[in-house]
This record gives structure tokens, C-alpha cells and sequence, in this order.
């Protein structure tokens, strides 16, 4: 078994870069959201990291796509928490971080694309 082959995609260092960012923002977030929308961001943005981890280790394309297919739509609730805390004004508009999750989701589309294409 080789661990660690997770750490050769472009895409998973992009998502660490993006959790480190959206746990900045969540630190913002108010003391009365610490076990609701703060840990619900926390979990989410953890997640699209961990799903890739996870799907890179996996025996078959179809289950690494699987994984990243999760990733995805992990990185899509992260974007939507931050858009309730926006309107919630809880935080303000996090052009920045809304602009790295589109950029990550742009990567995790192509590496699906090009997966699918294999």
C-alpha cells in the first residue's frame, strides 16, 4: 500500500489552502453559531479535502471519482454556509474565499473530466 499519494494533486493542496482560509472566516463568526454554522463550515470545508485523500487511495478510477463527486458537493455547501452567514450578517462578503472555492471547484471538475475520459 502506498499512503500519500494524495499529496501529488495540484487539487488537494488547493483545498488546504481554502480550509485555512474559510477557518479564518469561521473564527469570525459569532459565539451563539460556535456549534451550528461555525462546525457546520468547519466539517464541510474539511471534508472536500478528505473526500480527495480518501478517493486517491482507492483501488478503482470509479471509486476515486465517487470520492471526488462528494468533494464537490462538499465544496458547494461551504460556499452556501458562507452565503448564510453573509446574509445573516454574520460576516460580509468573502469575495476572496468565494473566488478559491470557485477555483477549487473548477479543479475538482477537470481532474473528474479528465478521470471520466480515461
Amino acid at each position: 500500500m502506498t499512503v500519500g499519494l494524495y499529496k501529488e494533486l495540484k487539487v488537494w493542496h488547493e483545498s488546504i489552502k481554502v480550509i485555512k482560509e474559510v477557518y479564518k472566516v469561521a473564527d469570525k463568526l459569532p459565539l451563539s453559531e460556535e456549534y451550528n454554522l461555525k462546525q457546520q463550515l468547519k466539517r464541510a470545508v474539511v471534508s472536500v479535502s478528505l473526500n480527495i485523500v480518501e478517493g486517491k487511495n482507492r483501488k478503482t478510477t470509479k471509486d476515486f471519482l465517487n470520492f471526488l463527486n462528494i468533494s464537490f458537493a462538499s465544496l458547494c455547501e461551504v460556499d452556501g454556509v458562507l452565503v448564510i452567514c453573509e446574509e445573516l450578517g454574520y460576516i460580509e462578503n468573502e469575495i476572496e474565499v468565494h473566488f478559491k472555492i470557485e477555483v477549487l471547484g473548477k479543479m475538482l471538475n477537470a481532474l473528474r473530466k479528465s478521470l471520466k475520459s480515461k
